[in-house]
Formats: structure tokens, sequence, C-alpha cells
């Protein structure tokens, strides 16, 4: 009687242990540290539709950089601009509380396509255009704010055709010496 209620109660253990979820194994790739693949960052919309569009050199847009580079790998050049608000003053930008900021592609028809236009406080915005080693080159922005630092992708694929996602994003201490961006 002692061995058949043994192998009652042995059977009922086998059967609940069987439908409970295990833990699966570990293997290689769910280590922690260990490299996984990452779905690729959501796009963003960095035009403020408040701003009006501007060209470099127009009325009050003095700051300008511009690189001539092939974004979409037919072989002709575009022409990618950034251009900030700003007066100058000996030749020098006067930079105030904040400034609006834009960058732009230009195609060789001469149609813009705007990438950002925001007013950045108390910030600045760098732009540099990656290898395209494999694909063709971005559009690369470093956005620096007392509180926040990011680096934003542009990837440009022909006049109105653009899309942008955030490559990196952190909140920043926005207090004492080191807190506000140099400008350039």
């Amino acid at each position: 009687m002692i061995s058949a209620w043994v192998r009652v109660v042995g059977s009922v253990f086998v059967f609940y242990a069987c439908g409970v979820d295990a833990p699966a194994p570990q293997t290689r790739d769910d280590e922690p540290g260990a490299e996984t693949p990452s779905l690729p960052p959501p796009p963003v919309q960095l035009v403020d539709s408040t701003i009006p569009p501007a060209v470099a050199g127009e009325e009050g847009w003095h700051y300008q950089q511009s690189t001539d580079v092939d974004l979409t790998g037919d072989g002709h050049l575009e022409r990618v601009v950034l251009t900030a608000r700003v007066e100058l003053y000996r030749g020098r930008p006067a930079w105030d509380d904040g400034q609006p900021w834009q960058v732009y592609v230009e195609s060789q028809d001469g149609t813009r396509t705007y990438v950002y236009a925001q007013r950045l406080q108390l910030g600045t915005l760098t732009m540099r255009v990656s290898r395209g080693e494999v694909h063709p080159p971005t559009v690369v922005l470093l956005e620096h704010l007392p509180d926040r630092l990011r680096v934003l992708e542009a990837s440009y694929m022909g006049p109105g055709f653009v899309s942008v996602a955030v490559g990196y994003q952190r909140d920043l201490d926005p207090r004492g010496e080191i807190a506000s961006p140099r400008l350039p």
C-alpha cells in the first residue's frame, strides 16, 4: 500500500514538474554583458515648424559651416549646411542666451531638404559626416545643451526624403562650471 502511494505521489510530482515553466538554459548570448543585436533607434522629427526655413548667409544667419559630399551614393555631390542665427562682432559670432540652428541638404538642382531646425538655449550644434564605407555617408549632429547631450544621425535619400535617429542621448547635471558647452 505504501509503495502504491509513493508511485502515485511520484507520478503527480513528475506531472506537475513538467508543466512548470523552467528557466531557459543560459547560452553565451544570454550572459550579462554579451552583445545582443538591437533594433535601430526610432526616427525623430527635428524640424520645428515655428522656425521659418533659412539659408546660410541670409539676413541674421551669419554662422555657417558646410561640406560637399555624396549622401545618396549616386555619384553626385550634395551640399550639407549648418547655420545659426547670430550677429557677428569683429568677425566673430556674438552668441546670446539661445539661437535657432538649422541644418539642410542642398541637392545639385538647388532643392533644400531641412534636417534640423531647433532653438538651442545655451547650447551648440556640431555637424560631422560619417565615412560611408559600407553605406552612403550620413550627417551626424552633436547637440550639446547644459542639461542634455545627444548624437543624431540623418540619412538623406534624396530631395524631401530624410530619416533622423537618435544614436545617443544622456541627461546631464546642468549645474557648475562644466555645465555649459563651449560655443564656436
